[in-house]
């Protein structure tokens, strides 16, 4: 069982516990378990909102590279497209990315 899938399953234990009703193995979560598992669930939903990419200087020549603005990583372009079209989300940490403007000019 994965982390996430965890924190739900604590979660859905206190839905359960709220409306007076127990688990068949008597599991009742404990505050530190709680706690970490909206810490997770949370962690979750930041990743799945789109975070614009930026610039950062990686050189002495002060080149800018297009990074992550998680992990930092450089953003991974599409191989097969002609132009500037990147990857969703970044290959190392899994943080989706906001497209970048097709207007630009």
């Amino acid at each position: 069982m994965n982390k996430y899938q965890k924190a739900i399953e604590v979660i859905d234990t206190l839905l359960h516990l709220m409306c007076g009703e127990e688990r068949e193995d008597g599991y009742k979560p404990t505050m530190e378990e709680m706690s970490k598992s909206m810490y997770l669930l949370q962690e979750l939903v930041d990743k799945e909102t789109p975070k614009k990419s930026i610039d950062i200087e990686f050189a002495p020549w002060s080149d800018l590279m297009l990074c992550c603005p998680t992990c930092h990583h450089g953003v991974v372009p599409i191989p097969t497209y002609h132009g500037n079209k990147y990857y969703p989300r970044c290959p190392f940490c899994g943080q989706k990315l906001m497209e970048e403007d097709k207007d630009d000019c």
